[in-house]
């Protein structure tokens, strides 16, 4: 996502992908399949949006990574710890849920 390697990020998601993204915002809710999850990361592009990873972990079929998230744009510099798990089946990403240290920045981050 970040190199902008769109092709290489198709090739990471199986088609029925579900990422739940919480909060009270227009990027909150659950993302479902491959599309609408890339079209959900064109969208968060354009918000100033950032990622830190602190550390990383897991097997075969669960990751959990420890991050910090942020964004940058006019009148917007925030950011917040978060937990991730990823769900994996056949080496392709099936699930994702996301857990926000600061809800309220949370929201700020993806435009609430």
């Amino acid at each position: 996502m970040r190199a902008g390697d769109l092709p290489t990020l198709t090739t990471l998601f199986s088609d029925d992908v579900v990422w739940h993204s919480p909060g009270d915002n227009p990027f909150a809710g659950d993302i479902v399949g491959r599309d609408a999850l890339l079209r959900f990361l064109g969208g968060v592009s354009t918000l100033g949006f950032w990622l830190t990873e602190h550390d990383v972990f897991g097997n075969d079929e669960h990751v959990c990574a420890l991050s910090h998230m942020g964004a940058r744009r006019e009148r917007i510099d925030v950011q917040t710890r978060v937990v991730s798990i990823f769900q994996y089946r056949d080496g392709l990403q099936t699930e994702r849920w996301f857990y926000s240290e600061d809800p309220q920045s949370w929201d700020e981050i993806f435009g609430g």
